[in-house]
């Protein structure tokens, strides 16, 4: 297999271990914060509001932030995020054991009140600078990572960095419950926090500014042939490099990109088809998010151990088709193949509501789990594959920017689509999908295709 090929190099094992574990550390923060502020506040809007705010620096960093994430494409510098992402998440036990100790001295009601207003306040802070740290950390990995390999091999490489954010999922909640069996809140932020350290001491290994450290294409101080760009920096795929012009990658440097949105309509517009299109994708996945309960209580009479299931079912297949899509080549353009996934993932949730049994039902979000990772793995390859570091870096924060609109509009839109009637509102919203996938397909196939700015 791709993926063990590509373990057998040291530095794509430890990003990849450094990665798992900052991902499952991210799921443990993430399950603590929530419990913090309902445990604190008993509050509904509280916790979306925390929610709200780590979303909030995706949106500002996509749009206005992309020369500092741009800076920031070193993996030392890469590391130095994902300190500060430690000394945040440590932060939180400190701040509350002071509270609780001010608090305790006082004796007051007025000052425990008081107390309980500031661990609001501190929880909305932290979830502030993590959502900024995480808006970072989340486009520069995928940017700087395929400087560690051949062309070739870029391919397998997104779909391991894709296959730990799945495994995530899975092992997230299962630690959190086997930690908080033997340490207090205390313990359990200083675990979370030790998974970022971890984290950030194997990426300052890696070392090295991609594009800076070859020399770039061109003619060399004297006569001679062009020396060709690094096979990193390649499109990974036969037809592509045939297909496609490709920037040389250029040391970092300032105005040496652009704003990642501006990157993709001027230079390739069918890359930017595929990031709204996405971005669809992830407002309508919000559908079987807050379905999938009310449907199995409302018209299956089933409970939580059903849904526990079938959320497990969900999370085998993504594994499964992240193995498949990871070590596989797909022949021909990647467009319709990215387009092709959305489809099958719109006709699976409109599958879900319309499912006349449990049986079927499961069945349906095992297919549905396997065909996320084909959309994913596709348009981070061929992201990988088009553009140099610094313009990938400016992409990847634009494409982070849209899912996190679109995300939250589905948030907001979607469940009331669905609560009024699961199995018609999983259906609309699922052929909806289905043809945004195909007017999507239709739209790339007009487009054509120019070189980046630069």
């Amino acid at each position: 297999m791709g993926y063990l090929r590509l373990l057998r190099q040291g530095r794509v094992a430890a990003l990849w271990s450094a990665q798992l574990v900052a991902v499952v550390g991210g799921r443990l923060y993430a399950l603590a914060v929530m419990w913090l502020v309902w445990e604190a506040t008993e509050s509904a809007f509280l916790m979306g509001l925390v929610a709200v705010l780590e979303s909030l620096p995706y949106i500002l960093m996509g749009a206005f932030g992309w020369r500092l994430t741009a800076r920031l494409a070193t993996w030392g510098r890469l590391a130095l995020v994902q300190l500060a992402y430690a000394a945040v998440v440590a932060a939180v036990p400190l701040a509350w054991a002071l509270l609780d100790s001010r608090a305790a001295e006082a004796g007051a009601a007025g000052a425990a009140d008081s107390a309980a207003h500031l661990r609001v306040a501190v929880l909305l802070v932290v979830a502030l600078l993590v959502g900024t740290a995480s808006s970072l950390l989340e486009p520069l990995l995928p940017a700087l990572a395929p400087s560690l390999v051949d062309g070739d091999r870029v391919r397998p490489l997104m779909g391991l960095l894709d296959l730990a954010g799945r495994l995530a999922r899975i092992l997230g909640p299962g630690a959190a419950g086997a930690l908080l069996l033997v340490v207090d809140e205390v313990g359990f932020y200083g675990a979370t926090a030790a998974a970022f350290l971890v984290s950030a001491a194997v990426i300052a290994g890696l070392g090295g500014v991609p594009g800076s450290a070859r020399p770039a294409p061109g003619p060399g101080p004297g006569p001679g042939p062009r020396t060709p760009a690094p096979l990193a920096h390649r499109p990974s795929h036969p037809a592509a490099r045939s297909r496609l012009p490709h920037a040389p990658p250029q040391p970092l440097r300032p105005g040496a990109t652009a704003a990642g949105w501006r990157i993709l309509v001027r230079s390739h517009p069918s890359v930017a088809v595929a990031v709204v299109l996405n971005g669809a994708g992830q407002l309508a996945a919000t559908a079987s998010a807050v379905g999938l309960p009310i449907l199995l209580t409302t018209v299956h009479g089933q409970g939580m151990a059903v849904y526990g299931a079938l959320t497990a079912l969900t999370a085998a297949g993504a594994v499964a088709g992240n193995l498949a899509v990871g070590n596989l080549r797909p022949r021909g353009p990647w467009l319709p193949v990215f387009c092709a996934s959305w489809a099958v993932a719109g006709v699976l949730l409109a599958a879900m509501g319309l499912a006349p049994t449990v049986g079927v039902l499961a069945a349906v979000m095992v297919l549905s789990g396997a065909a996320m990772p084909w959309a994913s793995v596709t348009l981070q390859v061929s992201i990988a594959d088009r553009f140099p570091v610094a313009e990938r870096v400016a992409v990847l924060s634009a494409h982070h920017m849209v899912v996190r609109l679109c995300g939250t509009a589905g948030m907001l839109v979607v469940p009331l689509l669905v609560a009024a009637d699961p199995p018609t509102g999983l259906a609309l919203t699922g052929l909806g999908l289905v043809a945004a996938a195909l007017a999507a397909g239709v739209l790339g196939r007009r487009i054509p295709e120019t070189a980046p700015e630069g």
